[in-house]
């Protein structure tokens, strides 16, 4: 009776597999098939770009869900932590990056509205002064 129960845990996890993976590839299909078949050439980038993220999303969480059960079993509540913990810390790293970079080329490229110019108040004395000769050409007539 055991190996019963056994086998329907398995057609019951098979099933899930299933449903996950007909959602991942019709998930996979609404991002492909638009970009393809540039059904979103009409849209506004930031439309594009906010329906793609969105699909990327959804497709993470049915994989979070379906394939690696991390909302199952007696570890559920840790396994959920343990992730958003790492996503947290990875979106810190790219947000500091994006920062440093961002703030980097501002302030070296003169965005900042500051502008470096080099000094050109010095002069030499009169004393130091370099010798000029001016030549003048021989056929002027004054």
């Amino acid at each position: 009776m055991s190996a019963h129960t056994h086998n329907e845990a398995h057609s019951a996890s098979a099933g899930k597999y299933m449903v996950g993976f007909i959602l991942s590839v019709i998930l996979t299909l609404a991002s492909f098939l638009p970009v393809m078949n540039h059904w979103l050439d009409d849209w506004a980038v930031s439309s594009k770009v906010i329906y793609l993220v969105g699909m990327a999303l959804i497709q993470i969480v049915v994989q979070i869900i379906f394939f690696l059960h991390l909302n199952e079993g007696p570890d559920a509540k840790w396994n959920v932590t343990a992730m958003w913990s790492g996503v947290v810390f990875i979106a810190l790293v790219i947000g500091g990056t994006w920062f440093a970079i961002s703030h980097l080329n501002y302030n070296m490229m003169g965005g900042s509205g500051r502008v470096i110019r080099p000094s050109i108040t010095e002069q030499l004395p009169n004393d130091n002064a370099p010798a000029v000769q001016i030549k003048t050409p021989n056929n002027v007539t004054e």
